[in-house]
């Protein structure tokens, strides 16, 4: 090969990869089927509430068509799904007042917004899911959604992850989903 027809042969690969050509996946994403969900941290660390992101993207995954089945089962594919959680900083969010309401001789607490912001922690989520086929680690679907939120909503977070990165699956996501 000339180095002429090299620098054009590299161009071109450049050019592919640039306009949003990435390394082909292993096979079609499958449209269902049994999968098993292998929850851990980017870091490696433990977090209480993986398995609330867990069970997020369970629901999600059998609303695709797929019967999700625990790790220890044999299933025909199975979820990486990766947690990654930071502190970002901190934003003005909306208190809850409680109101203390006396009714003869017992006290009910009944909570009234009160109008006034409190300073609260803002958590940037990133929830990462790759799919393969048990036993072949080439991936198979893969994606990633992040959203910046209060901390301590992790319940709501989970759920709109989940929903919003496979939401339309098996399309493959060409970037990060961002969920307000």
């Amino acid at each position: 090969m000339t180095r002429y027809s090299a620098s054009i042969a590299t161009t071109m690969l450049a050019l592919a990869l640039l306009a949003g050509g990435s390394p082909a996946l292993a096979a079609a994403p499958p449209s269902g089927g049994t999968i098993a969900i292998e929850p851990k941290t980017a870091d490696g660390e433990y977090d209480p509430s993986l398995h609330i992101f867990a069970e997020a993207a369970s629901e999600t995954l059998t609303d695709k068509g797929f019967t999700v089945l625990d790790p220890t089962e044999h299933s025909a594919y199975e979820a990486e799904l990766t947690l990654d959680r930071a502190d970002v900083g901190t934003g003005l969010g909306k208190s809850r007042g409680d109101a203390s309401v006396g009714v003869i001789g017992t006290g009910i607490v009944v909570p009234f917004a009160t109008g006034q912001s409190q300073v609260v922690t803002l958590q940037r989520t990133r929830v990462e899911l790759l799919i393969h086929k048990r036993g072949d680690p080439a991936v198979i679907w893969k994606g990633a959604a992040v959203a910046v939120r209060p901390a301590g909503t992790d319940q709501r977070v989970a759920a709109d992850l989940s929903n919003a990165l496979l939401h339309d699956y098996p399309v493959q996501p060409t970037e990060v989903v961002g969920v307000p």
